[in-house]
């Protein structure tokens, strides 16, 4: 019989309340499809479930419903939470890269992560100051995509990173709504980084300066769309090209 945690000030617990923003080197993970998806990626460290659940060689509690909704960020939980290790790939980066330039929004770094995941797109560089891809509300829209994406964090100012791909001989290319080559006319050659700006700022001017094309989508009747719609349709096209 697994043992039984029923303390909110017992220290499994306390050490996993502490791991709920994601920012350290621990996240966590709630339901069963997105527990499911960290134990077979070997990522999932401790399981605190309501119930039994074939857990493998990983550490597992038992616990009660109180115990669940104060690890859990959903008003109706499954029963089942799972403490996870971020596990960053040691390999290189593929011939198209997506950077994520400072956004603030975790719903749209979710979005983003899941549509990259849809068309392909297995590298993801977060810039520092973004949204970070571990919070609860970005596990929630990337609907489990961490778990098979390649997601690097930066840890130095956005252009410093884009400097770095820039010598690896990655071609810059930035969205811009002025100066730029409408989407259907762009032509770009692998390997590339697609970067995509602040929602409210767009990308870092500095950045554009180091970019060596800027991309925009033609529209009608508005000026801008948001990021995440934006990502899908650029990812989508370029995909094509």
């Amino acid at each position: 019989m697994s043992e039984f945690l029923s303390s909110k000030d017992n220290k499994k617990i306390k050490e996993a309340l502490s791991c709920r923003d994601g920012k350290g080197d621990f996240f966590l993970v709630e339901g069963f499809h997105m527990v499911e998806m960290a134990v077979e990626k070997a990522s999932a460290v401790r399981i605190f479930s309501l119930k039994e659940y074939p857990h493998k060689n990983i550490e597992f509690y038992l616990t009660n419903e109180t115990i669940i909704k104060r690890l859990s960020f959903s008003k109706t939980p499954e029963g089942i939470v799972a403490l996870c290790e971020k596990k960053r790939e040691e390999r290189p980066f593929s011939e198209a890269i997506v950077y994520l330039d400072e956004l603030q929004d975790p719903g749209n770094v979710g979005t983003i992560l899941r549509t990259c995941l849809a068309f392909g797109y297995r590298d993801v560089f977060l810039s520092k100051g973004c949204a970070s891809a571990y919070s609860p509300k970005t596990l929630s829209s990337s609907q489990g995509a961490i778990f098979k994406l390649n997601i690097k964090e930066g840890n130095s100012v956005p252009e410093e990173d884009i400097l770095s791909l820039k010598e690896k001989g990655y071609k810059i290319l930035a969205t811009d709504l002025k100066s730029s080559f409408p989407l259907k006319e762009l032509s770009i050659e692998k390997p590339y980084v697609l970067v995509l700006g602040n929602e409210g700022k767009g990308v870092n001017p500095r950045i554009l300066s180091l970019s060596d094309k800027k991309v925009r989508i033609e529209m009608e009747g508005i000026d801008s769309l948001n990021v995440g719609v934006a990502a899908g349709i650029l990812l989508y096209e370029l995909k094509k090209k």
